[in-house]
């Protein structure tokens, strides 16, 4: 099997009870059924301590019964009573792999880390230099997957070009975002007609510049955006107030390095934007990747945190929350105001 991945993926390790945001806070976890099995044949004290903190939630799955939010292991101290009494192999498998992402395509895989970990974070954003991904050879047999494998060999192809347009420092990020959008938008014209040879032979370096700016539709836009954001469920109760701030932030002094965003818009093109092969949905990948972006950019504007902390936050509120990525998707697929056109308009406020 071939696995692709990012240059700091393999400098992970967890952090453990030095973590700002432990993982083991603010979610149920969900129990897989082989380690549900090991759990009920699970002898002595212990197997029965495990046994009594099993429920099952209104879906149906397992977890463990959450105390005031915190997993029922996790300590004072901040490590894990189960890992420390049983050992890493016995825990269920969201535990073991997590902050670790896979998308499957038969032959070839790709991994990442989740931005909602801090140590994560810390490794997306610590470096000056553009992000780089390695494809090796692993062990591993063909992974099932229901994805068309043309379509996949072109968005390995348009996905370089992509990363290219956001990697190119001789534009500014709000530039280099809007360049990426028109090209998202071009690339799903020739997906749809299924020409995956023009998408591939597409020229980028037209896309750049020629931006228009109102002010008024940016104002329409930002309130239609943040407005699919209000059903939305949050770990953090302040958290909508979070995003109210942001809807009206202005952003001509907004001075956050574009490296860090540059970072942050590859994190979100790498982690979706191949998973079109899937659905043939490349553009909505894309405006869910600048939607992102552009949201964390005004949250860390409107309250002048640590960038790194903000879209750590914003990942752990929306990307882990099956609810809350259903919706966002939602509304990018059926309101005007997550279009190529008003986004652009957005992010053409800060060059004005």
């Amino acid at each position: 099997m071939k696995l692709t991945f990012p240059d700091y993926f393999k400098e992970f390790s967890c952090i453990a009870d030095k973590c700002t945001d432990t993982c083991c806070n603010g979610w149920d976890v969900v129990i897989d059924g082989e380690s549900l099995e090991y759990y009920r044949n699970l002898g002595g004290d212990y197997g029965e301590k495990i046994r009594s903190l099993i429920t099952v939630d209104g879906d149906g799955d397992s977890i463990f019964i959450s105390e005031n939010g915190r997993c029922p292991f996790l300590l004072d101290s901040g490590l894990c009573d189960m890992y420390i009494n049983l050992g890493h192999g016995c825990l269920s498998r969201t535990c073991r792999i997590f902050p670790r992402f896979t998308n499957a395509f038969g032959s070839r895989a790709e991994t990442g880390l989740s931005l909602s970990c801090p140590e994560t974070a810390r490794l997306i954003f610590e470096s000056k230099n553009p992000v780089t991904f390695t494809t090796e050879d692993t062990d591993g047999g063909i992974l099932p997957a229901d994805f068309d494998p043309g379509l996949y060999f072109t968005l390995l192809k348009v996905r370089k070009t992509a990363i290219n347009i956001l990697q190119n420092r001789n534009f500014s990020i709000n530039e280099r975002l809007c360049a990426f959008l028109r090209y998202s938008e071009l690339v799903q014209e020739f997906i749809d007609a299924s020409e995956y040879e023009g998408a591939e032979s597409i020229d980028a370096s037209p896309l750049f510049g020629n931006t228009e700016y109102s002010p008024s539709r940016v104002k329409r836009a930002l309130k239609g955006i943040f407005k699919a954001f209000e059903p939305m469920e949050f770990i953090d109760g302040n958290y909508p107030s979070v995003l109210s701030e942001a809807q009206t932030v202005d952003m001509q002094g907004f001075t956050a390095d574009g490296i860090l965003i540059e970072h942050l818009a590859v994190y979100f093109l790498h982690r979706y934007f191949i998973t079109a092969a899937y659905d043939g949905r490349l553009l909505e990948k894309a405006i869910f990747a600048a939607v992102c972006t552009v949201v964390i950019m005004r949250i860390s504007a409107s309250r002048n945190d640590d960038f790194q902390t903000v879209s750590q936050k914003f990942s752990k509120e929306i990307e882990h929350s099956a609810l809350n990525m259903e919706i966002l998707v939602k509304a990018i697929r059926k309101s005007r105001c997550f279009s190529v056109e008003n986004l652009i308009n957005i992010l053409s406020e800060k060059e004005k």
